[in-house]
Parts: C-alpha cells; sequence; structure tokens
C-alpha cells in the first residue's frame, strides 16, 4: 500500500466512525473547493457511490459564477442531498452598508459563522465532516481528527492530506474539479476577496490577507 492509499484509508475509516456515531444527523460541508470535492469522492467510495447524509453548501451569494456551476452539475450527476445555507438577511444588508473594503472582507467572516449556527438551528445537525487540512494554515496544523464543539463535533478525514495529495488524488481518480484552479487559483474563497497565487507563495496566499491574520479567532468562534 502506498503513502497515499494508507491516507486515504484513515480517511475512510473516520467517515465510516461519523457515519455509525451520528448517522442522519451527520451533514457534509461542501463549497465546491477541490478539498471538499475530495472529501465528497472519498464518502462516495466509502459507501458504493453514495453519500448517505446531507451535503451543506453555504452560499454566500459571493461565490464565483464557477463554483455556482459546479455545484450544480455535481450534485445532479453524484444525487447529492443538497442542503442550500445562505447568509443571514441581516448580514448582507450591513455588509452591503459597509464602504471599506477590509472591513467587507472581514465581515464576510463573521457573516459564515453566523450561517453556520443557523444550519445547526435549522437542520438539528450532530456532526460535520470538514475538510480542512493541517498544511493549510498555522491555525489548523493543531487540529485534531475530531474536534467537540458546543453544539456538535466535527470530523476532519482529510487533515493529514498536503495540497500535492489532494491533486494526486484527482488526477488519479479524475474527479471532477472548478477550471478556476487551471487559471492560477490555488485555494477558494468569495469571488471579491479571492485571487490566483504564485507556486512560490502559500496556499491560501491569494485568500483575503485579513481574514488569514485572525484565522485562530475565527475558527474559535466557529469557522471551519
Amino acid at each position: 500500500m502506498d503513502a497515499l492509499a494508507k491516507k486515504i484509508a484513515i480517511a475512510q475509516d473516520l467517515i465510516r466512525q461519523a457515519y455509525k456515531t451520528y448517522g442522519s444527523q451527520l451533514a457534509v460541508a461542501w463549497t465546491g473547493g477541490k478539498d471538499s470535492t475530495v472529501m465528497l469522492d472519498l464518502i462516495r467510495s466509502t459507501f458504493h457511490g453514495k453519500v448517505p447524509f446531507p451535503v451543506m453548501f453555504n452560499d454566500s451569494t459571493m461565490e464565483f459564477e464557477e463554483i455556482y456551476a459546479f455545484i450544480e452539475t455535481i450534485t445532479t450527476q453524484w444525487k447529492l442531498r443538497l442542503h442550500v445555507v445562505k447568509h443571514v438577511p441581516e448580514d448582507l444588508k450591513k455588509f452591503y452598508q459597509l464602504t471599506s473594503f477590509q472591513k467587507k472582507e472581514l465581515f464576510s467572516r463573521q457573516m459564515k459563522i453566523h450561517a453556520i449556527a443557523s444550519a445547526l438551528d435549522r437542520y438539528h445537525y450532530k456532526g460535520f465532516l470538514v475538510a480542512i487540512r493541517w498544511d493549510e494554515h498555522a491555525s489548523r496544523s493543531r487540529e485534531t481528527y475530531l474536534s467537540q464543539r458546543t453544539d456538535h463535533v466535527r470530523f476532519h478525514p482529510i487533515l493529514h492530506f498536503t495540497e500535492a495529495d489532494i491533486w494526486s488524488y484527482i488526477k488519479s481518480r479524475r474527479v471532477p474539479y472548478v477550471a478556476l484552479y487551471d487559471h492560477g487559483y490555488r485555494s477558494l474563497g468569495e469571488k471579491p476577496f479571492t485571487h490566483p497565487a504564485k507556486k512560490s507563495q502559500r496556499e491560501r496566499s491569494g485568500r483575503e490577507p485579513g481574514k488569514e491574520i485572525i484565522m485562530e479567532q475565527l475558527r474559535d468562534l466557529g469557522y471551519w
């Protein structure tokens, strides 16, 4: 068994554990990006081509057009039970009233945290499968496979994958991905706050710098 195959086996074991524990109260956090799409494919390979629990997409209303098209296509092709969670209307109103780009950038994170909370209230999820990785950001390097939160548990099946592992998995298994990655993007967030990143730069260097600086605080508040 090669190194990637071993990592896949670890991920699938955690996915099975999460499903055994929470069953229908488990959900997958899917952004349409490369990492969460790989996680979805791992779930499908674990359960004979099916995703047996809901898939949550947090629609900020500011995603790339390519992301919306990809979400729609894959939802149909993979027969996903998609739960679309939009940002709280009051948050969006406040966001568009802000005049500073930096303030909008930081408030967009708070909106996502509020959206996660509203999803928990609406759908009563008890467990989330979340596609974060140790090598993405310093605040995630100390994360564990199971993270107990106040009202739910987060499972991180691909925590031990690297960016290179993600692409090896995608290429070897012909997993579909958003074409933006072929145009210099390495990590995708909302369109206004995301830019291409060079190979010589950090993976998330194309994301909003303000958020990256305070990532640990945001994660303590509920951000992925």
